[in-house]
């Protein structure tokens, strides 16, 4: 490989599956545009000072310049420098999901829409162009075996989002590590290709994070006490969850973040939630629905309580059973058939209701 599009192609793969469990609906070129350059926007950050490349390759455009880079991090960097201009470079470090939802609701929003649909329209073209077309080309030149495609979509092939579901947690780290191997090969034998730096930088979690205005109103929501444990939480050990990992799914709405401790969030890690605790998140939405919705137009931070559910029913339904979920001082332990049902069960009364 060249560049890192295939593997950016599998990762945004696996962001779309959970979706697609029960209704394995196309996907279309723009949806998949979206999601792609949504995994890519945080990668526009300079690195030690210098921008990281994702090509080995350059290749002339039609006005004759030469690209140096992926079609979508060109982009990026496009639409980073025009937020600059706009002179809202202060958000342009948050995720692409926060920006897009901050730039729409401005007065800049039909300029923003205009740049960020032409990005998009390159970013399709070059999908098909390359990735799309060229992931399945293997070694034995086996059919295709996890989606068909045609000029205006793809659409997984059957039981393929069901397991790039159930294998998220392993198969994110995975690709991640090769992708920030490969993103050091390409930028220098002075980059160690093991160097974690590397993938905290392509990866981490942290500046997905809400600002400390919304954690201090979600610790208010909460009354200062844990959700997940009932106990109290001390004013300077506050740490901030996603409820469903970041490995497992993307989701930066308000809804899958909690107030915990430190110890807490230490202790349950990238694990899933167990039945009881489940069952205190989703009664924390359903009692402060309003809240929750106020505090986030308050803040310009998005919310969307339907596809957190949705994306966390489809993840459970896939687990199996004997797959460890965090269950509070007990640790981590086998999710189990009744679990897996009663959560499931749960997770759909509350999508009804939210209905």
């Amino acid at each position: 490989m060249t560049g890192t599009n295939k593997l950016g192609l599998l990762l945004a793969l696996i962001d779309i599956a959970p979706e697609h469990v029960q209704n394995n609906q196309p996907i279309s070129r723009r949806t998949l545009a979206e999601r792609y350059l949504d995994l890519h926007w945080e990668h526009g950050r300079p690195y030690r000072d210098r921008m990281l490349r994702q090509s080995s390759s350059k290749k002339k455009r039609s006005d004759n310049t030469v690209a140096d880079d992926t079609t979508v991090m060109q982009n990026v960097h496009e639409l980073r420098d025009l937020l600059k201009k706009r002179s809202r470079g202060d958000i342009q470090h948050q995720s692409f999901e926060v920006v897009n939802h901050k730039m729409r609701s401005t007065e800049q929003q039909e300029d923003w829409k205009k740049a960020l649909d032409r990005s998009l329209a390159r970013i399709e073209k070059d999908l098909w162009r390359n990735p799309v077309e060229r992931l399945q080309i293997l070694p034995g030149n086996p059919d295709p075996f996890l989606f068909s495609n045609d000029n205006s979509h793809i659409q997984f092939l059957p039981n393929v989002a069901h397991e790039l579901t159930k294998y998220s947690g392993v198969l994110r780290p995975l690709i991640e590590f090769r992708f920030a191997q490969l993103v050091a090969k390409i930028n220098g034998e002075h980059l160690n290709a093991l160097d974690f730096d590397i993938h905290e930088h392509l990866f981490g979690r942290d500046r997905m994070m809400p600002p400390d205005s919304v954690r201090t109103g979600l610790t208010k929501l909460q009354r200062s006490k844990c959700i997940l444990t009932g106990r109290q939480i001390p004013r300077k050990n506050r740490s901030l969850d996603h409820v469903i990992p970041w490995s497992r799914s993307r989701l930066s709405a308000i809804e899958n973040f909690v107030i915990t401790t430190s110890s807490v969030n230490s202790s349950k890690s990238d694990s899933l939630l167990g039945p009881d605790l489940i069952d205190r998140w989703l009664e924390y939405l359903d009692d402060n629905s309003e809240q929750i919705v106020e505090l986030a137009d308050a803040n310009d931070w998005p919310t969307d309580v339907e596809r957190v559910g949705s994306v966390a029913l489809h993840i459970y339904e896939t687990l199996d059973p004997a797959v460890g979920v965090w269950q509070g001082d007990d640790g981590v332990q086998p999710l189990g058939d009744e679990g897996k049902t009663r959560i499931i069960g749960a997770l759909k009364q509350h999508l009804s209701r939210d209905a």
